[in-house]
C-alpha cells in the first residue's frame, strides 16, 4: 500500500502545473478548448484552455522560459506518463512478470501486446473521432492549417476506419506496425531484465534523486534524439543523391521515411505512420538507454509511451485548441525544414532550417537558409509527389507522338526520347559533360540505346529533373526504377534491420560483462 501511494503521489506531482511550449500531445485543455470551439469558434478567443497561454499567467520572457524548461514542458506529457504509470502499476509493481519473463511465454508477452494496442486504439481513435469525425470537425475547420480534408476531399468530416483517398487506411496500417515494434521492445527488454541478462532495480524510491532527475531528463532527451534521428533520414544534401554519392540521409528518405512524408497534409494517424526502418530507428531512444545504463522500468516506460503517444496532436494538422504542432505541420507541408522541435535546444535556428510559422502566414515566405529554401515543396504543386516512394512524375501524364518528338531537333529547340521519356534538353545542351555534340545527334531522336550503355540509373533524375516533360506514345513504359538507385529489398532490409538491432544487444551486453543475448 506503502508503494501504491508513493507511486500516486508522484503522478499527482508530475500532472500539476502548467503547459509547456514543448507540447506535441493533447490533454484535458485541448478537449475542453475543443468543446468550447463548438459555441466560440474564434481563433483568437483568449484564456487558457484551447490556447497556449499559461494557467499561470506571464511572468516574462524569463520567468516563462524558466517555467517552461524547469517544469512546462514535462506537464506539457502528462498523459503519456500516466500512461506509462498505469502500465507499470498493472504489469510491474508487483513483480510477478519478473519471474514469468525469465522465459518467453504466450501469457505475459500477450498481456503487454494487449495493453499496447488498447492504449493505440483509445488514443489514436479517440483524437481522430474528436477532429476529424464528430460533431466537432466542424467547429474546428477554421484551425486547420490546410483547409483541405486529406480523407474526404470537399467534405468537412471524415470516416473513423476507411477514406476514399486510402490515406487513412494508410496511416492507421503503419502506425498500427510502430505499436507492435514498440510491444516487442518491451517485451525483449522485459526478458532481458527478468533473466539478468541487463540490470535494473524495481524499488523507485530507493534512488529518488537518481530516480527523477532520470525520468524528468526523459523530456529533454526525446526531443534531442528526435531531431538528430529525423535529420539523419533526410537528405543530406540533395535529395536526388544517393549512397554513392555519400549522401545515406538522401537513401534513407527515397527508401524509408518517404512513406511518413506521403501525409504532407497530416491527420492524427500521421504520427507513427512509417517505415518499419524508421520505427527502429525512431524507438531507439527508448531501447538504446536500458542497454547502457541501469533503469527502472518507469523509466524506460514513460520514453517508449512518450514515442508511442506525444506525435498524436503534433501530427492532428490543428492549431489549438488542437495539438498546435504548427512548426511540424510546416515540416510535413514543405519537407525540409523544422526538423526537430524548439526545445531543448532549436537545431534548426543552429543550422539554418527553422522556418516560423506565424511569419510564414503573414508573408507567404521562407526565411530558412537559401539551400533549405530550394528544396522546398509546395504542397499545392504536382512536383510533390518527386518525394514519395515509387511515384512516376506527374510529368509523364503528357503523351507525345514520335512525329511531333522529331519536330523539336534544333540547338535552340531539342527534345530526345530516353527510355520511353521526352526529354527537352535545350537548356541542359550547354551544360552536358559530354559536350554539345553528344545530344544534338539525337536531336528529335530516341537515344535510349546510347544513352544506357554509358550512363548510370538515376543520372536523369540526378542532374536534369526537370528535362522530362512526358511520355513518347507507343514507346517502352517508363518504371521509377530508371531515375532512381535500385531499392532495398523489403525482406533485405528487415534483415538489416534486425541485424543492427541484435548488434547493439551483443555490444552492450558484452560491455556489461553480462551472459549476452
Amino acid at each position: 500500500q506503502e508503494h501504491g501511494e508513493r507511486e500516486g503521489a508522484l503522478a499527482l506531482l508530475f500532472a500539476c502545473g502548467g503547459p509547456g511550449v514543448a507540447e506535441m500531445t493533447y490533454g484535458i485543455r485541448n478537449l475542453i478548448g475543443v468543446r468550447a470551439s463548438a459555441t466560440d469558434p474564434d481563433p483568437k478567443r483568449e484564456g487558457y484552455f484551447g490556447t497556449r497561454k499559461s494557467l499561470l499567467g506571464d511572468w516574462g520572457t524569463i520567468g516563462n522560459t524558466i517555467y517552461t524548461y524547469a517544469w512546462g514542458c514535462h506537464t506539457g506529457h502528462t498523459l503519456e506518463f500516466l500512461v506509462a504509470l498505469c502500465c507499470y502499476w498493472l504489469l510491474y509493481s508487483d513483480g510477478t512478470i519478473m519471474e514469468e519473463a525469465k522465459t518467453f511465454q504466450m501469457g505475459w508477452v500477450g498481456k503487454i501486446v494487449a495493453f499496447n494496442l488498447v492504449c493505440e486504439v483509445i488514443f489514436f481513435g479517440f483524437w481522430h473521432y474528436v477532429t476529424y469525425v464528430s460533431r466537432f470537425a466542424l467547429s474546428l475547420a477554421p484551425f486547420k492549417y490546410n483547409p483541405e480534408n486529406q480523407y474526404e476531399p470537399g467534405q468537412a468530416q471524415a470516416r473513423m476506419l476507411t477514406s476514399t483517398t486510402g490515406n487513412l487506411q494508410r496511416e492507421m496500417f503503419f502506425t498500427t506496425l510502430g505499436w507492435l515494434q514498440s510491444s516487442a521492445w518491451q517485451c525483449v527488454l522485459t526478458w532481458a531484465w527478468a533473466s539478468g541478462r541487463l540490470p535494473f532495480y524495481l524499488d523507485f524510491w530507493a534512488r529518488p534523486w537518481y530516480s527523477v532527475l532520470l525520468l524528468m531528463g526523459v523530456t529533454y532527451w526525446r526531443e534531442i534524439h528526435f531531431y538528430f534521428i529525423h535529420r539523419m533520414i533526410h537528405p543530406w544534401w540533395d535529395r536526388r543523391n544517393g549512397l554513392l554519392d555519400g549522401d545515406l540521409g538522401a537513401f534513407l528518405y527515397r527508401h524509408v521515411h518517404s512513406l511518413h512524408h506521403k501525409s504532407y497534409n497530416p491527420g492524427p494517424w500521421s504520427g507513427l505512420s512509417m517505415h518499419p526502418v524508421e520505427h527502429l530507428f525512431y524507438y531507439s531512444c527508448a531501447t538504446l538507454p536500458p542497454l547502457l545504463i541501469t533503469v527502472h522500468p518507469l523509466h524506460f516506460l514513460y520514453c517508449k509511451f512518450h514515442c508511442d503517444i506525444a506525435p498524436i496532436g503534433g501530427h492532428d494538422g490543428l492549431d489549438a485548441p488542437g495539438g498546435g504542432g504548427d512548426f511540424h505541420w510546416l515540416h510535413h507541408a514543405k519537407f525540409e525544414c523544422n526538423y526537430g522541435v524548439p526545445f531543448p535546444f532549436n537545431f534548426d535556428k543552429l543550422f539554418g532550417t527553422f522556418v516560423d510559422y506565424e511569419e510564414y502566414k503573414r508573408t507567404g515566405q521562407i526565411t530558412a537558409s537559401e539551400k533549405c529554401a530550394r528544396l522546398m515543396h509546395d504542397p499545392d504543386n504536382s512536383e510533390l509527389d518527386a518525394a514519395l516512394l515509387a511515384q512516376p512524375s506527374p510529368s509523364e501524364d503528357r503523351v507525345f507522338q514520335a512525329e511531333e518528338v522529331a519536330k523539336h531537333n534544333t540547338r535552340s529547340d531539342c527534345w530526345i526520347i530516353v527510355n520511353g521519356r521526352v526529354l527537352n534538353v535545350t537548356d541542359f545542351i550547354s551544360k552536358h559533360p559530354g559536350g554539345e555534340m553528344a545530344i544534338m545527334i539525337y536531336a528529335g531522336k530516341d537515344a535510349s540505346t546510347e544513352f544506357n550503355s554509358i550512363h548510370p540509373k538515376g543520372v536523369i533524375q540526378k542532374h536534369a529533373p526537370d528535362a522530362v516533360i512526358g511520355v513518347v506514345q507507343g514507346g517502352a513504359t517508363p518504371t521509377a526504377a530508371e531515375d532512381a538507385e535500385a531499392p532495398v529489398g523489403c525482406a533485405t532490409t528487415m534483415l538489416m534491420a534486425l541485424l543492427v538491432c541484435w548488434g547493439f544487444c551483443f555490444v552492450a551486453a558484452f560491455a556489461r560483462g553480462t551472459a549476452g543475448f
